[in-house]
């Protein structure tokens, strides 16, 4: 599948010493906030198996105005004002534009 307009989030947040799954609980809070028919075709929160305190994201978009209209959104701009207090550093993130969308039944 081309990917040629999807859009791409990359990210890594390190949480506090201790508090990595209470930053995953909200972080998927934060994405169920945007509703089923809001662009995100997939997300996922990948726990690093040798740093207990960090997470990877990463995010599909159909388009990068889906992305700025869910995160602009109130009920995800309510989650997302919770995050901060469990973070150790500034969050780290790329923008990009898939080129290629796979996966195991997709032919890919």
């Amino acid at each position: 599948m081309s990917g040629e307009k999807m859009f791409s989030v990359y990210g890594r947040m390190t949480a506090l010493p201790g508090r990595r799954d209470e930053l995953m609980a909200l972080l998927r809070d934060g994405f169920r906030a945007g509703g089923e028919d809001c662009g995100l075709l997939a997300y996922s929160i990948n726990a690093v198996v040798d740093d207990p305190d960090t997470l990877w994201l990463t995010q599909l978009w159909t388009d990068k105005a889906a992305h700025d209209a869910m995160t602009r959104s109130e009920a995800v701009a309510a989650v997302s004002r919770r995050v901060p207090p469990l973070l150790a550093r500034q969050p780290e993130g790329l923008y990009g534009h898939a080129v290629h969308v796979g996966g195991q039944d997709s032919g890919s």
